[in-house]
């Protein structure tokens, strides 16, 4: 398995390590409830460096873009995030990632960490001679700090030179006497930054938040604290909620398609979208005690109508919450259902999403 350039902080750090997706990377360091809670109310830092991040240069990269991501490449100013889709031809999804406009023509994709050799392979396929794709995963590092007290702990890193950050947009800054790349991105749900750096510069760049953040609650965080959260917000996960057997319109992701373009998938999307999604992408919330796993059975009246994809006891409404593809009819909120949960069928309702709603 992979590891990341701070595998053995990790392991100084007394962390639980899981394999991902490939990877080696901390699941907790303590009790993932605590971490959750930390990120909710102060603020959690995690090593997210197993994402994939691919450069994108050249003359033709925008055009190359343009043709394979969901999203309009040239609406994209310099120095703004865009979330989208890489589709295949019957409009599955190959991944689902950010792009980032750094300008003079240059582009950097973060991947699913399954997903990276696939995408770089995906461009390399479709890209002209005068576009140049480079795998940047193990030479770079990536964090994630969020949560409320996520600014505070980043106005004392970079002291007088902070400035505020917009949503979907970034800034490099020095952090720790290092050039640290900032985006206003995360995926917890909560106010916070992603950080892209040099891989050498990782542990430096990495203590330096964790002091700065240590007078507000600061706590390292792992994968089960950041599945938590993500799965609140009704955030997919490629590889269980995606994946290239479903397509953007089953997972109700048509906001980030821009039918205005030609891409990639887009005939076959047009049909699917004319016909309807025989299936879509559902949360729901358990009516009584449990917490549903992947891969359990969805019923409605006897009948198995889908599958469980994400599954957790939500610390915030203290239910067991998932999210599942149902035959499309029983995709509506407020549809009575049950799901599969250790050998029991455990009476569930679908709702809307998020599941957590800010106050």
């Amino acid at each position: 398995m992979k590891q990341t350039t701070l595998h053995q902080k990790h392991l100084r750090l007394k962390a639980k390590m899981t394999e991902f997706q490939g990877w080696l990377v901390p699941l907790r360091y303590d009790e993932a409830q605590d971490e959750y809670h930390a990120v909710r109310s102060a603020a959690g830092l995690f090593d997210v460096s197993y994402l994939g991040r691919l450069e994108v240069n050249g003359a033709g990269a925008a055009t190359l873009l343009q043709k394979v991501f969901t999203r309009n490449i040239l609406k994209i100013p310099d120095n703004t995030v865009q979330y989208g889709l890489f589709c295949d031809e019957s409009g599955h999804v190959l991944d689902d990632g950010l792009v980032f406009h750094v300008g003079n023509g240059r582009y950097v994709i973060t991947t699913n960490a399954v997903s990276t050799e696939k995408i770089l392979l995906w461009l390399g396929n479709n890209a002209t001679p005068d576009v140049n794709v480079a795998d940047k995963t193990q030479t770079t590092a990536q964090f994630a700090l969020q949560g409320p007290q996520s600014s505070r702990i980043l106005e004392k890193l970079s002291g007088t030179s902070y400035k505020k950050i917009r949503s979907r947009t970034f800034r490099n800054m020095i952090i720790a006497d290092t050039a640290v790349l900032v985006s206003r991105t995360g995926y917890t749900g909560e106010h916070g930054y992603e950080f892209f750096l040099p891989a050498d510069r990782a542990e430096v760049v990495w203590d330096a938040v964790m002091d700065a953040g240590s007078d507000a609650g600061l706590l390292p965080s792992g994968l089960a604290c950041r599945d938590l959260l993500r799965l609140e917000m009704g955030y997919l996960r490629y590889g269980s909620d995606l994946d290239e057997t479903h397509n953007p319109l089953e997972a109700g992701l048509e906001a980030f398609i821009d039918f205005k373009k030609d891409f990639i998938g887009k005939e076959a999307l047009l049909k699917i979208g004319n016909e309807g999604p025989k299936q879509k992408l559902a949360g729901f919330i358990l009516l009584d005690k449990g917490a549903p796993k992947i891969g359990g059975s969805i019923f409605s009246e006897n009948r198995e109508i889908g599958l469980v994809t994400s599954g957790c006891l939500s610390p915030h409404l203290r239910k067991g919450i998932g999210l599942g593809y149902v035959i499309s009819r029983y995709s509506q909120a407020g549809q009575e259902i049950e799901i599969e949960v250790k050998d029991r069928e455990i009476a569930a309702k679908i709702v809307d999403l998020p599941f957590y709603k800010k106050k």
